[in-house]
């Protein structure tokens, strides 16, 4: 079989992977920092930190693939090798990916299972950092998605709340609105959907610690937005 590419392209492929690595994470940051706080610039800034989740993977098939083409026989064989004695280690790292994508795994959210309870102290490539009550415990990811979880609360926030919102201004501009206040735990950025009738839609939220529904009201109400605890708000 012939050698499609050498040591020194794959070396030049390796180096470019890596700055556009640096390059994509250093935009994200710079979107996150510099830009204006709203409810657009918060989408755009989840869907750059998700390109930039699966950046890694991409790159590392890409390597891949061009190190078979040095050497397709013997580098593909190499690497069937390692994929059989490491299996269990990437499929860790796949699980990994796809728990990272859902908003509400992070750290400080508490996950449960039937078997597991604790707080998420930090993210690994390979799994996870727990707080139990018997102390600090690893979990790899394959061994979460096999029990199954639930995503509980955020430390030093409350469980997610409900409001019905009636309003003639579309969701993107109410979100804006929301971003001002500080009461509001943009960690757990508020949601809007819509609830059936006309104009009036269901927001879901966290406050920050101390603060109550009431001010939220208060809040909403100073901006012509009409809420209410049950479905009844056209009423």
């Amino acid at each position: 079989m012939d050698t499609i590419n050498t040591w020194e392209g794959f070396f030049a492929l390796l180096i470019l992977l890596i700055l556009c690595y640096w390059l994509l994470k250093a935009f994200v940051y710079a979107v996150k920092r510099f830009t204006k706080k709203n409810a657009t610039n918060r989408k755009i800034t989840d869907q750059l930190k998700r390109a930039l989740l699966f950046f890694k993977p991409f790159a590392v098939l890409l390597l891949l693939l061009d190190l078979i083409s040095i050497n397709p026989l013997n580098h593909t064989i190499f690497l069937v090798v390692i994929g059989v004695f490491g299996f269990k280690h990437i499929n860790n790292y796949i699980n990994g990916i796809v728990l990272k994508t859902n908003p509400l795994i992070k750290e400080r959210a508490v996950l449960e299972s039937n078997t597991f309870q604790g707080e998420i102290k930090r993210m690994l490539a390979f799994g996870i950092v727990m707080n139990t009550e018997s102390g600090e415990r690893y979990m790899n990811y394959s061994e979460i998605e096999q029990k199954g979880f639930l995503v509980k609360s955020i430390e030093n926030s409350l469980l997610r709340q409900t409001l019905y919102i009636e309003s003639q201004l579309p969701k993107d501009t109410i979100l804006d609105i929301l971003f001002d206040n500080p009461i509001l735990n943009n960690e757990e950025f508020p949601t809007i959907k819509s609830s059936g009738q006309d104009h009036v839609y269901k927001l879901q939220y966290s406050l920050e610690k101390g603060a109550s529904s009431e001010d939220l009201i208060a809040f909403l109400e100073e901006k012509n937005i009409i809420s209410n605890k049950t479905l009844n708000t056209t009423n």
